[in-house]
């Protein structure tokens, strides 16, 4: 072991250990076993499909665009049972987290400021290791990395950075497969989640650099886009319907994400489509049944008069020009 103390937590909800070290994946069904398969789908972690059981998470962004951050904000509440920014915690587990980037003192700053407010029980709900240095495609690293698991006994793993826990070419489908093999095998094997961070490439509208292997192996994803003191969040979920993008600020005291003043769901509306009339915009999310007509009147109502949009003389909806999305 590298320098890693780990105690048990009363409070932690415990994972199973694995049964076998052969991968579920293996096992065979027929087209009728899956007709009158009768299993419950994975159960989300945090809402709206943004982490669900035994799935793969990625956060995906540019350099100083605060990935890591909010990785460790969602560390934090995933342990803590407590939601924030928008991110619906829907049960408290246990987390790994385990960060090979920054070094350990400016993390442990990090953590320090973000920990206030939170109790004993959900901070010894995370376990963390000083110093990491494991690569997932050695064999002697990777099972260094199931005894961390093993010792833990984690229902989520975060890993931050991917470049630093594999020695592949990040260019390569066949060399990434074989790292998100590995990935699944320890879904499989400890029933767990998973948390990646992962850097865009030259062309940040392309998502996170490398292999398309990387972005086909992913359950959800959350690309996170830095606009000075706000951030744009854009999802993508292969299990459920793709939350809409939106807006979150970054609070420097506390180091955590908070929900953007701007984060209207008119706002939100005319940010992605373009100015519309008030008519046309309830009768659109009355039509799609996202809102009623009398609920959509207020939501329209309120964001004129709070001055984030403006309502011109023709009826029409446009964004105030200093609204910042």
């Amino acid at each position: 072991m590298k320098n890693i103390n780990l105690t048990d937590s009363s409070e932690s909800t415990e994972n199973q250990k694995p049964e076998s070290n052969s991968s579920k994946s293996s096992e065979l069904m027929t087209f009728w076993d899956i007709v009158i398969d009768q299993s419950v789908p994975p159960t989300p972690i945090v809402g709206d499909g943004v982490l669900l059981d035994k799935t793969i998470l990625q956060i995906v962004g540019e350099a100083k665009s605060k990935k890591t951050f909010l990785a460790l904000n969602l560390t934090m509440a995933i342990a803590s049972g407590k939601s924030f920014s928008g991110f619906n915690i829907e049960q408290k587990s246990r987390v790994l987290h385990l960060s090979a980037e920054g070094g350990y003192f400016p993390t442990r700053e990090r953590i320090q400021k973000m920990a206030n407010g939170l109790d004993e029980g959900a901070l010894s709900n995370i376990y963390f290791s000083k110093y990491v240095n494991l690569s997932i495609d050695n064999d002697e690293e990777y099972h260094e990395l199931k005894q961390l698991i093993e010792e833990a006994k984690p229902n989520v793993l975060v890993m931050d950075p991917l470049i630093r826990f594999h020695s592949q070419d990040e260019n390569s489908s066949t060399a990434m497969n074989v790292v998100f093999r590995r990935f699944r095998e320890l879904i499989d094997m400890y029933d767990i989640s998973i948390i990646i961070v992962h850097h865009t490439g030259k062309n940040p509208t392309l998502g996170g650099r490398g292999s398309s292997v990387i972005r086909g192996e992913y359950d959800s994803c959350i690309t996170i886009k830095n606009l000075g003191d706000n951030s744009k969040l854009y999802f993508d979920m292969r299990h459920v319907e793709s939350p809409h993008p939106r807006g979150i600020n970054f609070n420097s005291e506390s180091f955590w994400f908070e929900e953007s003043a701007s984060d209207d769901k008119v706002v939100r509306y005319l940010f992605d489509n373009g100015p519309v009339s008030k008519a046309d915009l309830v009768k659109q999310w009355v039509s799609s049944d996202t809102y009623s007509s009398a609920h959509s009147y207020r939501l329209i109502d309120t964001a004129v008069s709070s001055g984030i949009i403006i309502e011109a003389e023709d009826g029409i909806l446009h964004l105030d020009t200093e609204t910042e999305i």
